[in-house]
């Protein structure tokens, strides 16, 4: 079975496989490759090798590794991973897959379809639909997870595919947070987006993006920038 050994030797004379382009708008990219090639593994990457649709190994650590064939077996990893079959990917030859487990920053949302809000004024709590809009930030937090839910392996996925598969679930996340948040600190609209940058500890303390995390992703902040109650728009800078 191929496996990512260390390599500490001469890069002359090999064939680099690396992926220096991961940007904010790319989630993962994979490349063709063969035993003896060199995987050069950057930081905030996390590498799969794969063959067959089947994972055969993960690199998370920045570094230098050689493709090479190995006898031995690993227990860990095969209970982790040797499960999981790509779809559509039953036919593809030996190839490496980069992962971008940076944070992906400033994507914006909008939600048109009015979302409940639990209003807290002097004392009393009464819902009401509200719009909103802002950015939020998510990062890929679990590689394996994603990809059993992409479909195929593609040469190239980017930022705004996911966020299309994902996007109903970013809506619920945040709909959640901001009315737990409200629970909380007996907030009424008025006083919601000031009291929005403590989504972001909300985020992190709880669980309310649980349907997210089935897709492999987190969110790890978002805001309100601006909303809208029976059409009347308030904006924040």
């Amino acid at each position: 079975m191929i496996k990512l050994l260390d390599f500490s030797e001469n890069l002359e004379n090999r064939k680099i496989i690396e992926c220096p382009e991961l940007s904010n708008n790319i989630i993962f990219k994979k490349y063709n490759a063969s035993e003896g090639n060199i995987v050069k593994v950057s930081q905030n990457q996390f590498v799969c090798v794969f063959e067959k649709g089947r994972v055969l190994d993960i690199k998370e650590n920045q570094g230098n590794y050689i493709l090479k064939s190995v006898d031995t077996k690993d227990e860990v990893f095969d209970k982790i991973w040797e499960n999981l079959v790509v779809r559509k990917a039953e036919n593809e030859g030996l190839c490496v897959l980069f992962f971008n487990t940076s944070i992906i920053k400033h994507n914006k949302y909008i939600i048109n379809d009015p979302i409940k809000f639990k209003n807290w004024k002097n004392g009393e709590v009464s819902d009401i639909r509200i719009n909103l809009e802002g950015y939020y930030d998510f990062k890929i937090e679990d590689p394996k997870m994603m990809l059993s839910k992409v479909i195929g392996l593609r040469n190239l996925f980017t930022k705004q595919e996911l966020i299309e598969k994902v996007r109903k679930y970013i809506i619920c996340s945040i709909e959640e947070g901001i009315n737990e948040l409200s629970d909380e600190y007996k907030l009424d609209i008025d006083t919601l987006v000031l009291e929005s940058d403590k989504l972001e500890i909300k985020l992190k303390q709880n669980e309310y993006d649980l349907k997210l995390l089935e897709y492999g992703v987190k969110l790890t902040y978002f805001d309100i920038k601006e909303f809208k109650i029976n059409q009347k728009k308030f904006k924040f800078f």
